[in-house]
């Protein structure tokens, strides 16, 4: 795998988990992270990310790349904070 791939997806990880943080009715932490300074730093990096992803590939297959791993990423992580809750039970 190249190394542009790895750091892209793993910045688009971070970003996206950031920015899920700051949501008000996510499950992972019992409160938020500050809306402004996630959303920020989320975006930051998903801008890394893609950026990151383009200079390994097409500027197409970047960003279909990018939507889709923010698509599954944005899926998986409220079932994810469901096993949280069950687990801390």
């Amino acid at each position: 795998m190249n190394m542009f791939v790895l750091c892209g997806l793993l910045a688009l990880l971070a970003g996206s988990v950031c920015i899920y943080l700051a949501s008000a009715h996510q499950r992972w932490l019992n409160k938020a992270l500050p809306t402004g300074p996630a959303c920020i730093s989320g975006g930051v990096l998903l801008l890394l990310g893609w950026l990151a992803l383009g200079q390994s590939m097409q500027t197409v297959a970047a960003s279909f790349v990018f939507v889709t791993a923010l698509m599954l990423l944005w899926v998986v992580f409220p079932y994810v904070g469901a096993l949280v809750v069950l687990w801390q039970r």
